[in-house]
């Protein structure tokens, strides 16, 4: 009886931790907010940082990538949070070409590296201080797909008599995938 109880709470508790997401890029500790930063930016210079969010914008350089982004809290596999609440704005500054038309604007990114300046740049009239990660790491996450209910979709559907025992006249059960961005 003890051999099963305890085969029992071992295999429970490697189910539990493999249901766990667990971080794509490394988590920096302490991971201070993109506001810290921009209040005292020489305190947190050459600090590593693991932020991520929404692309604004992605210009190319010479031997680099610079991309705005819109930061956004994390999840704990580092995937920004689904919201329209803000953290503020950072650059993210990539080595290499990544092309501007994968990289475009309401893709979500995530990167690891050093806070190693913050630039001014305009927001419209609006002048703002960017912090500037030179980034290590990087993680440009899938476009999320959005399930939408088709017009004839009868979320009573019973899958286990099919689509043909139905009194209703809702036979045609489908649901469309459309792409966030």
């Amino acid at each position: 009886m003890k051999l099963k109880t305890l085969l029992l709470v071992l295999t429970s508790s490697l189910a539990f931790m493999a249901c766990q997401s667990k971080p794509v890029l490394p988590v920096a500790t302490p991971n201070p907010p993109v506001a810290a930063v921009q209040e005292n930016a020489d305190a947190h210079k050459q600090q590593y940082v693991t932020w991520g969010g929404t692309i604004l914008e992605t210009q190319t350089q010479k031997d680099k990538t610079e991309i705005i982004v819109l930061s956004k809290r994390l999840t704990s596999s580092t995937r920004p949070i689904e919201t329209d609440k803000s953290q503020g704005r950072f650059i993210a500054k990539l080595q290499g070409f990544h092309d501007p038309a994968i990289y475009k604007q309401g893709r979500e990114l995530t990167v690891y590296g050093k806070i190693i300046k913050t630039e001014k740049k305009k927001i419209g009239d609006y002048e703002y201080d960017y912090p500037v990660v030179e980034a290590e790491r990087h993680h440009l996450w899938p476009v999320r797909i959005k399930y939408e209910d088709d017009p004839w979709y009868d979320p009573w559907y019973d899958p286990w008599y099919g689509p043909w025992y139905h009194p209703y006249p809702h036979f045609h059960h489908h649901r469309s995938l459309k792409e966030v961005n």
